[in-house]
């Protein structure tokens, strides 16, 4: 099942009892948004092509005491109605969920202008704001139902694809914590840290080689999860791994969250490079060609060794 319909079907079903709830949508479609729409007509507000006017529509709803969701494409949502997001949301504290769909390069062969490269580093930067990018649908799952249940400021990054499920389903006590870890931690093993997608291409690895990798999805990179400095604190190497250009992104925040509660292991981060992407050719195309491939992360993990 796509992110995205876990995510409306959990909106659909509270919104059998509570009406406060709206969900805009900028010209953009999903088959449980179709069940939504026509079972709820006075909650669905169509905006059409206009990020930049829904988030303030949006932030109108939200001053009127509701609880407001928009969605749309990722790169539209993200860097082209940030302003509005600052000045609506994150200077007014309203609680409106931004579900932005296809994060990174989810839109390959449309080009540089519908990747969504840089949204992770910029929607962070944002006073007041919760970024969420979970990896499976149990995990999508929580996050819209902590949406509903306590309307905030957030950011949730959803991939575009089809995500493969997790051998176990995030528990109610992971996602309290922020992330959950895939094996075990001690100081002689290398810890994979992601999220979304490229979570997959590291559990890869551990799947084959357990007694060498851990695995961490850390779908709540903010606010930062501090319980997560404590597990990491005796460990010495990280690979943080993150579909995105290399300013601000994950490994940045894990760098800025481990530093700021004094544990300082050495990082390397696995990104995509500083450069705007043409090429065209698909996502894994794209992904094989920019040093994010399954063998660049395991080439990676060798040179710690050596």
């Amino acid at each position: 099942m796509f992110q995205r319909d876990i995510f409306i079907q959990e909106i659909i079903k509270k919104l059998e009892t509570d009406k406060s709830i709206y969900f805009l949508s900028a010209d953009f479609g999903a088959p449980a948004l179709d069940i939504l729409r026509d079972r709820f007509p006075n909650n669905f507000i169509h905006c059409g092509i206009s990020e930049q006017a829904m988030l303030d529509i949006a932030s109108g709803l939200a001053l009127d005491g509701n609880n407001v969701f928009v969605y749309a494409m990722a790169p539209f949502l993200s860097l082209r109605a940030i302003e509005q997001a600052k000045c609506g949301p994150g200077l007014m504290k309203l609680p409106v969920c931004l579900i932005s769909v296809g994060v990174g390069l989810g839109y390959a062969d449309a080009g540089p202008t519908h990747y969504s490269t840089e949204d992770f580093s910029c929607f962070r930067s944002i006073v007041g704001s919760s970024v969420f990018t979970p990896s499976d649908v149990s995990t999508t799952k929580l996050i819209a139902q902590e949406m509903l249940n306590n309307p905030k400021f957030s950011y949730v990054r959803l991939d575009r694809e089809i995500l493969p499920n997790h051998q176990s389903e995030t528990t109610a006590n992971d996602y309290k914590k922020g992330y959950k870890i895939y094996g075990s931690i001690d100081d002689k093993k290398i810890i994979y840290i992601s999220h979304g997608k490229m979570f997959h291409k590291c559990m890869e690895l551990f799947l084959k080689e357990k007694d060498k990798f851990c695995c961490i999805d850390i779908f709540k990179s903010k606010p930062f999860p501090k319980q997560l400095a404590t597990d990491l604190a005796t460990s010495k190497v990280l690979i943080v791994v993150d579909e995105q250009s290399p300013s601000g992104n994950l490994s940045s925040c894990v760098h800025e969250g481990l530093s700021k509660l004094n544990v300082f292991p050495k990082i390397i981060s696995k990104s995509l490079p500083e450069k705007y992407i043409f090429e065209n050719g698909g996502r894994k195309y794209l992904l094989d060609k920019f040093g994010l491939s399954t063998n660049d992360l395991l080439e990676a993990s060798k040179e710690i060794i050596k």
